[in-house]
């Protein structure tokens, strides 16, 4: 009697079709995340570069860092509890309107369906048909006409805590890379050469963190957030050595 053989060339295959058709997870989390820790880092380091080059009393340096880190920290959470509530009552404020329409003007949406299904290349018999299946219910309908109109669905809306908290922690996380190096050396220029090659490098990896994901060229994406961090930098030391002259 033959023993059949396990079929493993499908599971490969099944393996290979699930790579490659996986999609970004997380993708606020992440863009939430990227953002927080540029901002963060990127700010407070350009703000230290320029206060050392316009003071020398390292105390006075570490107190306005870590100033400018919380207060930084604080303002990302609370905007970024306004900007994912602003979205949201925007969402639920065209959710309303398309209701209205659809109770009082059923035609006229189901053109705008038709049009959208005809541009995508469907015959009239075939965008028929699909309109037919979405208006079946009053939320599909609603659903489908937020997604063609706005391109975004309601699951997709960001939880306003969870945005808040993962851009002010991120923020946080980030700024207090270009601190650090002030509070363990005593010498400005010490802490200041340590702050800016720590800062860079890290900037860097987060730049080529971010162009991973995305799938672009990690080493392009890392320079381009790196040639930011010097540009602000050297534009705020420029600035405060010159106010160190007043």
């Amino acid at each position: 009697m033959e023993v059949a053989k396990p079929d493993t060339s499908t599971a490969t295959d099944r393996g290979r079709s699930q790579e490659r058709h996986a999609h970004i997870r997380a993708r606020n989390l992440i863009a939430d995340s990227a953002l927080g820790l540029s901002d963060g880092l990127i700010t407070n380091l350009s703000f230290l570069t320029g206060f050392s080059g316009a003071i020398s009393n390292i105390s006075l340096i570490r107190l306005a860092g870590t100033a400018a880190m919380l207060a930084g920290s604080v303002s990302m959470f609370f905007g970024g509890i306004l900007a994912a509530r602003s979205e949201k009552d925007l969402y639920l404020a065209d959710a309303e309107r398309e209701a209205y329409e659809i109770e009082h003007e059923p035609e006229e949406e189901r053109r705008e369906l038709k049009t959208f299904y005809r541009n995508k290349g469907l015959s009239n018999a075939e965008a028929e048909m699909v309109i037919n299946k979405v208006t079946a219910t009053r939320e599909g309908w609603l659903e489908d006409l937020l997604i063609h109109e706005l391109h975004i669905h309601k699951g997709e809306l960001s939880n306003q805590y969870k945005k808040g908290g993962t851009i002010g922690a991120s923020f946080l996380i980030g700024a207090l890379v270009p601190l650090l190096p002030y509070y363990l050396f005593t010498a400005n220029h010490e802490s200041l050469l340590t702050s800016l090659l720590t800062s860079l490098s890290f900037l860097f990896v987060v730049g080529a963190w971010k162009g991973n994901i995305v799938k672009k060229n990690i080493w392009r994406s890392g320079i381009e957030m790196l040639l930011v961090g010097i540009a602000g930098s050297l534009t705020l030391y420029i600035i405060g050595t010159f106010l160190g002259f007043i």
